[in-house]
């Protein structure tokens, strides 16, 4: 399958109402039948999902877990879902340890509730992660689980690459900078008519791809959980957490704490549709650490700040 079976119902090309700078991967132009697959050495898994659903699922309840090697600041929503747009701020933190990450995806997550060991996951976000990309580089990811396996880009079978333009782990750019000038990311996951999680990107929702339903036990009818936000992980955490987003806490706002915003989300019926921010709960696993503020409703969807300098004792 070459091109979704079925679009949402309210979603066009120029959707996304902006003018903030778009952040964007450097194209390429690989002949028609073929992909761009992005080389690296390494391999890693990009995120613990069990532990990332967990500490969605616990939202803003600090758990004081000493071995935790993955902490969140954003936004969840536990309802059935099927499919969201965001735009997420892209920034460049320092991050430490050659393994480690931080970055901001979204997330859709279902199964935990009632199968832990078993969580079925898809996600789409920017990482800097020095092992993976040879660079401290903001780059583009995506990620799944099926709750057999975890894999990021094509490091494994599972994600169906369709476009012969978009690599995945292609440098992000241009990005945004402390106090000046701003720059997000647009994406697009959904389900389509034939049960396949379809991954867009840009502001013109450009098809990359699809990570086939049958992939999935439990989201292969639907996701229950989505999240929204920031992301650090890796082996030095537990003594050294990085810099999440800009690097500054979420009290201060745009141009200076990274954001996500326009979130819409896709119904059972395929429409999409702009949600209240009231529908969506802070999930922040350590606030010693990280933060999220300024939860609003805006014309393009919801939005808030997340993100911290790090540095501290989870």
């Amino acid at each position: 399958q070459m091109e979704p079976s079925s679009h949402p119902i309210g979603l066009d090309g120029n959707s996304i109402p902006d003018t903030t700078l778009e952040s964007s991967i450097h194209l390429v132009s690989c002949p028609l039948g073929t992909i761009p697959i992005w080389r690296s050495e390494q391999h890693y898994p990009i995120v613990d999902i069990k532990e990332l659903t967990q500490q969605i699922y616990t939202r803003n309840i600090t758990r004081n877990n000493k071995n935790n090697t993955a902490s969140l600041a954003g936004l969840s929503r536990g309802q059935d879902i099927y499919g969201t747009t965001v735009s997420i701020n892209v920034y460049d933190p320092e991050v430490y340890g050659t393994q480690d990450k931080s970055g901001g995806l979204t997330t859709i997550i279902s199964g935990y509730s009632f199968d832990r060991e078993h969580t079925n996951a898809v996600g789409v976000g920017w990482f800097v992660w020095q092992s993976n990309g040879g660079d401290k580089a903001a780059r583009f990811h995506i990620f799944y689980d099926n709750g057999q396996k975890q894999c990021f880009d094509l490091k494994c079978p599972g994600f169906i690459h369709t476009s012969p333009n978009i690599p995945l782990g292609g440098k992000l750019s241009p990005i945004s900078k402390y106090d000046g000038p701003q720059a997000h990311m647009n994406t697009f996951v959904y389900q389509d008519t034939n049960s396949n999680w379809w991954v867009k990107f840009g502001k013109e929702s450009t098809v990359v791809g699809y990570w086939p339903g049958e992939l999935f036990g439990y989201l292969k009818s639907k996701g229950t959980v989505g999240y929204w936000g920031g992301l650090v992980e890796g082996p030095t955490i537990k003594y050294k957490p990085p810099p999440m987003g800009s690097g500054h806490p979420a009290s201060e706002g745009d141009g200076k704490a990274a954001y996500v915003k326009n979130i819409k989300i896709v119904t059972r019926d395929h429409q999409l549709v702009t949600p209240m921010s009231r529908e969506f709960d802070v999930a922040v696993e350590n606030p010693k650490c990280y933060s999220v503020a300024h939860k609003s409703d805006q014309d393009g969807g919801v939005h808030a700040n997340w993100g911290g300098s790090g540095d501290c004792t989870l």
